[in-house]
């Protein structure tokens, strides 16, 4: 088998494509200024949490559960603030108005669709309806009836106490156990 001239150059053509495209890579790589976003990792064991400042979202972090608020906030290029430092729990939401001379943060929670977004449950003794709504098998009338039953027993102990309403047996307790909890009280 015989081999033609335009076959070889055809065969060096390919080669050197072959060599040439590591180069030109390594180089657009090493030219592309693109960083990575910090406490944008969301591990099992990180705390999800959003901060606003003056009124403008600036997203939500996910940070260890060591991470303080002054961390956060420097590591984010937020800033410093005039406040004193505190441990982070999961779902805070922190608004800082910094146009104030006193750097007033205001720590709240996350609002309910952003937490079932982030796949974090709603405490059932603070939810409205609107809330409910947002929870996969849960309608206006169920929704009600949890509203009713909450009012009736003032504060749920457990979510085991949802299955005292019609309609809700283990098989609906499991579907919406994943969306809702009861969040333990401080002594």
């Amino acid at each position: 088998m015989t081999i033609s001239e335009g076959q070889i150059k055809g065969l060096i053509a390919i080669c050197l494509t072959l060599v040439i495209i590591p180069f030109f890579s390594l180089f657009y790589s090493l030219f592309n200024s693109y960083k990575i976003p910090v406490f944008i990792d969301q591990s099992d064991n990180s705390l999800a949490i959003e901060v606003v400042e003056n009124d403008q979202p600036k997203g939500i972090y996910f940070v260890g559960p060591e991470t303080t608020s002054g961390q956060l906030l420097k590591t984010a290029g937020i800033g410093e603030f005039l406040y004193s430092d505190f441990k982070l729990n999961d779902g805070m939401k922190i608004t800082i108005n910094s146009v104030s001379r006193k750097n007033d943060i205001v720590v709240t929670k996350i609002a309910s669709a952003e937490r079932l977004a982030l796949g974090m449950p709603l405490d059932i003794n603070q939810v409205v309806e609107d809330d409910l709504l947002l929870v996969k098998g849960i309608g206006e009338a169920t929704a009600e009836k949890i509203l009713d039953l909450h009012n009736k027993l003032g504060r749920f102990r457990n979510i085991e106490q949802l299955m005292e309403i019609k309609g809700i047996k283990e098989k609906k307790l499991a579907e919406i156990r994943k969306y809702l909890y009861v969040e333990k009280r401080q002594k």
